[in-house]
């Protein structure tokens, strides 16, 4: 009896054991605020902060792509591939069972032989160094980092829906822009035309005014080919066939929310592309530990061998016989653990750079938000000039008081303020959009 307990105690002791190395997430220095400064007091970001935008359409827009997003539902597929996955990992945890069963029959001049005959089988593979353990929870981050890279794939799916609303609403505007600016265009050519026949100017002013028109005809054109294909990028996104879409909400009646970034370390928790990496370097971590294990010994032990021999002399007798020590494998196992610890460093290396990304984004978003904020105050005030100058040339240009050159330059001059305007209007829509994304949009672990 003695003997058994000496074979017993190492064992109990060793199930105890893991190799897997203690995880800790790479260290990276983040700054203690931003460069960009915003006017309001920090807070937290509501999940739905597409609300703040005032715009009924892109409430629409953004829950019809969250339900029927072709891309959104794919991820929905891997993250049950990956939790599938994450079973099958734990499964070595567990005794497997099986049954096999045999039938015969025979005739003989006595009659009919049946012959059954059936057999249970149980085995189980002792943990003794946490590589099973391991596997479970390598499948476990795995599962995890599939559901961080949906909901990392929604924020970009959504901040894509906010883009290509706006960018359609911004070319619908710069239509509205041209048609106003051809009629215009075209009044003026029958001023110049009128002028022309009563031999006020010369045929150069009628040409160049008719060339005004045509392109200005040529530019419509061109803004439709726009606005269709904004219209197809929003169609695919909300998981549709390209088609027209309409919309009610004036570009200038969207509302420009303000933001407060929170501390640069808080993006950490808020990101769920960077849960995704920690949660690989988790898996990446527990490989290793695995390839450790790789060098002790296996036990396997088979529940009708030990039923074979049911007393502990030969109960210890069997457990040695299924001790299996690896011995020489040319270098596989010394391969398999110097590759997990590579692919852990790389990971490693890569979520330091998925932060400092991050941190970009966030700067570089809020450094447009604010630098085309105040350009288009300052072109607000372009296009009300440009639009007085245009009308006073105008009138003045009717009664003879100047010259044709001088109309044309503030024509020209209130189309290119307008088209400003409401470029710098969509940078900061964008910049918003981007920004939001880039915070994290609100998002929680487990929300």
């Amino acid at each position: 009896m003695k003997t058994v307990y000496a074979f017993y105690l190492p064992l109990m002791l060793l199930t105890g054991c893991n190799l897997v190395p203690r995880f800790e997430a790479p260290r990276v220095d983040t700054p203690s605020g931003w460069r960009e400064n915003a006017p309001n007091p920090a807070g937290e970001i509501d999940p739905q902060w597409w609300l703040a935008f005032g715009s009924g359409e892109l409430n629409q827009l953004i829950e019809q792509a969250l339900r029927y997003n072709n891309d959104l539902a794919a991820a929905a597929q891997r993250v049950e591939q990956a939790r599938a996955q994450a079973k099958i990992a734990g499964a070595d945890l567990w005794p497997a069972a099986a049954m096999t069963g045999d039938y015969a029959g025979t005739h003989n001049n006595l009659g009919e032989v049946q012959k059954k005959s059936g057999q249970f089988t149980m085995a189980y593979e002792v943990d003794l160094w946490g590589a099973n353990r391991a596997r479970r929870d390598a499948g476990a981050a795995r599962a995890l980092s599939e559901v961080f890279a949906r909901d990392a794939l929604k924020l970009v799916v959504m901040a894509d829906v906010g883009q290509a609303y706006f960018n359609l609403l911004a070319v619908r505007q710069r239509k509205r822009i041209a048609d106003t600016f051809l009629l215009n265009a075209t009044e003026v050519l029958a001023v110049v035309e009128a002028r022309f026949q009563a031999g006020a100017v010369s045929a150069v002013d009628v040409a160049q005014q008719q060339a005004e028109v045509a392109g200005a005809r040529a530019n419509l054109d061109l803004l439709i080919q726009q606005r269709i294909l904004a219209e197809n990028t929003l169609s695919i996104l909300l998981g549709q066939a390209p088609q027209a879409i309409d919309n009610a909400v004036q570009f200038a009646d969207i509302a420009l929310p303000g933001i407060q970034p929170q501390q640069p370390a808080t993006l950490l928790r808020r990101r769920p592309d960077l849960r995704r990496i920690e949660m690989q370097l988790q898996a990446a971590n527990a490989e290793v530990g695995i390839a450790l294990a790789a060098f002790y010994p296996k036990l396997r032990l088979n529940l009708d061998t030990l039923l074979a021999n049911p007393q502990p002399a030969g109960m210890a007798i069997s457990m040695a016989a299924n001790l299996a020590q690896p011995l020489f494998q040319g270098g596989r196992l010394e391969g398999g653990l110097a590759d997990a610890r590579a692919r852990n460093a790389e990971l490693a290396e890569i979520y330091r750079q998925a932060l400092l990304t991050a941190l970009k984004e966030v700067e570089d978003a809020a450094a447009i938000r604010g630098n085309s904020q105040r350009r288009m105050q300052a072109l607000a005030e372009a296009v009300d000039k440009a639009a007085e100058a245009y009308r006073l040339s105008d009138e003045q240009y009717r009664v003879g008081a100047i010259d044709y050159q001088t109309l044309l330059n503030t024509q020209r001059s209130l189309l290119s303020a307008q088209n400003n305007q409401v470029q710098a209007r969509l940078d900061v829509l964008v910049a918003l959009v981007q920004l939001y994304k880039a915070l994290g949009g609100g998002w929680q672990a487990g929300g």
